[in-house]
């Protein structure tokens, strides 16, 4: 009888956890991850009128049209495998090569008196607008298009570093006319870009649009140390530095993208090697690098597969749909930092099987990314900073200035002022290893600063028994 019982044991054992682990291949997360997977709603029903497929065909043939190329060009590349990012090679709807090439461009962008390279390279950029006049329109046509992320659930990506030539041409070129028209397709872009940020359902595109939005930052940073500018433009320009907003901080829909890539790929049994330290692709690989992260940084925020030592699935959906959000929250709160998951874990009952068999999961580094927001943030509160400093004011100290301007322009890093280096004339963050190096370029954030004459405080009656005084430091 003794030896019936223990067989029946181990037969329904067996056939338990038999159930379980053909469950956790066939099955869909529960119900605390269930709405994480669910795509977002479309807007925009013509594809070929949407910016994000537009990206993909900008350098398709000039007979083609982008948008319809560049959806074409989607589809082939994420029909029938949501794990295929693109590859380096060109299809024959991506063969209109650009001769000018970014570093061409870069070294005058780069240069501390930009507006001056730009001039003497009047030539160059007038013959490569001629040369890539198809580009140059094209992303002027971009630049007013809608824009609707569909990346969701795909692992797929246009060719940035062909978007980043084009951006910068576009802005050169205007520049090489006037620099009001350069300024004015600046400003154009930047807005636009921003409307990505915001919108973006995927990393790739949120890192991108950053990318982008960093480059004209760094541009116009050195462009409002010229000695003399148009008021008009310094209005405008503190109207498109606004710090970000909680929409353009958030990470709900990126998050919830690699929820549902890990859903999908695991029902299709492609599960990804964890912790493998390479990009999906070429493309990612040069978007990562442009941004400064690290290379495996679009792999170490992928959701972990429910595995655990024996093969079976253990994982709590509880646990990571509270994780998910408590990173949500954090990033559209603006917070200094996210919360880690062994400070969810304590919140979220686990069952005993998952507690022994996966006490310490992987945990996706959504760290670097908010930072980079951050960062981005900071940019923006620079140059707005590099503006309002031009302005005459009564008050002769800078820092005493810089403090004075409200909480919205602090920095993100620290919630406190920005600092001030007077030896190098320039305003600064301590960026993301949060400590002052005395805004040295290589581990803070600093941009140069012009601090407008001070405005004589108005005379008063000698008569008078108030008298006014100066903040010194």
């Amino acid at each position: 009888m003794k030896h019936l019982i223990i067989a029946t044991v181990a037969l329904w054992a067996i056939f338990h956890l038999g159930g379980m682990l053909w469950s956790s291949k066939t099955r869909g997360p529960d119900g605390a991850l269930a709405t994480f997977v669910e795509a977002p709603r479309h807007s925009i029903d013509n594809p070929y009128r949407n910016g994000y497929f537009y990206l993909f065909g900008l350098t398709a043939a000039p007979a083609l049209d982008p948008g319809k190329a560049g959806y074409e060009l989607w589809v082939e590349q994420s029909e029938g495998s949501r794990r295929a990012g693109l590859d380096g090679d060109r299809t024959s709807q991506s063969d209109l090569p650009l001769i000018v090439s970014l570093e061409s461009i870069g070294t005058g962008w780069e240069a501390n008196e930009p507006l001056n390279e730009f001039q003497k390279k009047n030539t160059l950029l007038q013959t490569a607008a001629g040369t890539h006049q198809v580009i140059l329109a094209r992303y002027d046509r971009w630049l007013g298009m809608p824009f609707e992320d569909r990346g969701f659930g795909y692992r797929v990506s246009p060719h940035y570093r062909d978007i980043m030539a084009a951006h910068r041409l576009y802005v050169a070129e205007g520049f090489s006319h006037s620099p009001a028209e350069g300024l004015e397709r600046l400003h154009k872009e930047l807005q636009f870009w921003r409307t990505v940020l915001r919108e973006a359902k995927t990393i790739g595109t949120k890192v991108a649009a950053q990318v982008l939005m960093n480059d004209d930052l760094q541009l116009l940073s050195r462009i409002l140390v010229m000695p003399t500018l148009d008021k008009d433009l310094l209005t405008r320009s503190l109207q498109l530095t606004t710090p970000l907003s909680e929409a353009e901080y958030s990470l709900r829909w990126p998050v919830r993208n690699e929820v549902a890539l890990a859903f999908s790929e695991h029902r299709a049994g492609d599960v990804r090697e964890a912790g493998a330290n390479q990009p999906q692709s070429p493309e990612e690989a040069w978007l990562l690098s442009a941004a400064n992260l690290p290379l495996h940084g679009f792999r170490g925020i992928e959701h972990p597969p429910a595995r655990s030592m024996s093969g079976f699935s253990f994982q709590s959906g509880e646990m990571w749909a509270a994780y998910y959000e408590a990173v949500i929250t954090a990033s559209e709160s603006r917070k200094k930092n996210l919360p880690r998951l062994r400070e969810v874990m304590g919140t979220v009952q686990r069952g005993f099987a998952e507690s022994l068999l996966n006490p310490q999961p992987a945990e996706p580094d959504w760290g670097i990314f908010y930072r980079q927001l951050m960062e981005t943030d900071t940019r923006l509160r620079l140059a707005s900073l590099q503006i309002q400093l031009r302005r005459p004011s009564a008050q002769t100290a800078v820092p005493t200035r810089l403090a004075e301007v409200g909480s919205q322009f602090f920095d993100p890093f620290t919630g406190l002022p920005m600092l001030w280096s007077p030896t190098q004339q320039k305003i600064y963050s301590v960026g993301k290893d949060r400590l002052d190096d005395g805004g040295d370029p290589t581990f803070d954030i600093s941009v140069p600063a012009i601090v407008a004459s001070t405005q004589a405080p108005a005379k008063t009656p000698v008569s008078s028994p108030r008298s006014s005084s100066k903040v010194r430091r």
